[in-house]
């Protein structure tokens, strides 16, 4: 009978241990986690490497970000060469925003970069980097600052 008791034994100290509540720690809760909504100003670059030459070019624009959950987001500042503005829908989790851009064209390819589909991101306090690949030679990165409610 001692036998059986030594290996029912740790089955029943891990029901017990899962059976203590454990302190909530808000933190660490991923509903409370603080996601970007308001306006946002920085950079945006876009990096090409060329897979020939292996070198790589950058384009930058100064930008503005409204994130709103009434009206979704848009995109003015320099737009004139390198970012397109636009405006449209977006989603978000505690780690990627995911961006529906109501001005992407419907065909062909847009001459500038759209703020488009899905990104991953983070948020430090005031500071808001959005970051995507495209390939192995396209990169995209938004340095923004909270400036706005």
């Amino acid at each position: 009978m001692k036998n059986k008791l030594v290996y029912l034994l740790p089955l029943l100290m891990a029901l017990a241990v899962s059976c203590v509540k454990q302190a909530h720690d808000p933190s660490n809760d991923i509903s409370n986690y603080p996601y970007p909504l308001g306006t946002f100003s920085g950079k945006f670059t876009r990096i090409h490497k060329n897979i020939k030459t292996l070198k790589s070019d950058t384009a930058t624009a100064s930008i503005q970000l409204i994130l709103s959950t009434a009206t979704g987001y848009a995109v003015t500042g320099d737009t004139a060469t390198v970012h397109a503005g636009s405006y449209g829908s977006f989603s978000e989790n505690a780690f990627n925003i995911a961006f529906n851009d109501n001005t992407y064209p419907l065909m062909g390819f847009p001459k500038k970069t759209h703020l488009a589909g899905i990104y991953l991101y983070t948020m430090s306090g005031l500071n808001f980097t959005i970051t995507a690949t495209d390939g192995d030679s396209l990169a995209y990165r938004y340095d923004l600052t909270k400036t706005g409610n």
